[in-house]
């Protein structure tokens, strides 16, 4: 009894009575689990870099030419802009979820279930789990300012709001094109199957900070 239970602990704990065929499967997991992250942190760090370029440039100020104008040279400001980002806002808390779904992964920095001194890329946003075939919909009225592709992303919709903007991402088809105004509840697309999974990913960014959709939506 006593040399049964020296075998089993071995076998728990990777000693010599672990059997071969155990250490090349757990190492064969580990490196799996090792390439897999590697991918999702260049997919993650893409699509950071993607978001970051677009509003960088939708929130870059127009270079002044030195130059007076005949006007005076006044700076001016759009107005539909400034009420929309009043109006969003004001609504913090209160928007819709862009699809029906459940949050499987929340906004932050996290920790591999298993290996948990791992740190899983920093989540801008959140991931759902959907219904197959589910559509994406607009939180609030605003204006199209993108459709992109990116790497395990596939096409994402990138929204306006004033100074505020939503991304929908792993989309599979888009019914809307960059440019077009769009209103809240309108339909942007239909959320992609990848890798046999349904899954929606959206972020909501002021400016160019990102925010916790969970704090705005309802």
């Amino acid at each position: 009894r006593r040399g049964a239970g020296r075998t089993g602990g071995d076998a728990l704990g990777g000693g010599k009575g672990t059997p071969a065929s155990l250490v090349a499967r757990l190492e064969k997991d580990r490196r799996k689990y090792q390439d897999d992250l590697r991918k999702k942190n260049r997919e993650v760090e893409a699509l950071n870099r993607e978001i970051a370029a677009i509003i960088r440039k939708a929130t870059a100020k127009p270079k002044s030419s030195g130059k007076s104008t005949a006007k005076g040279g006044k700076t001016t400001s759009t107005a539909v802009d400034e009420t929309l980002s009043k109006n969003f806002a004001s609504n913090k808390g209160r928007l819709p979820w862009p699809v029906e779904g459940t949050v499987i992964e929340s906004y932050g920095q996290h920790y591999h279930p298993v290996y948990k001194n791992v740190k899983l890329p920093f989540n801008n946003g959140v991931t759902l789990a959907v219904a197959r075939g589910a559509q994406a919909k607009a939180v609030f009225d605003g204006t199209v300012s993108q459709v992109v592709v990116i790497p395990g992303y596939n096409q994402c919709v990138l929204v306006q709001h004033g100074s505020y903007f939503t991304f929908y991402c792993k989309l599979k088809s888009v019914t809307v094109k960059a440019g077009e105004k769009v209103k809240t509840g309108q339909v942007l697309g239909t959320v992609d199957t990848l890798s046999g999974e349904d899954q929606f990913h959206f972020q909501l960014w002021q400016e160019r900070t990102p925010q916790n959709p969970e704090n705005w939506l309802r």
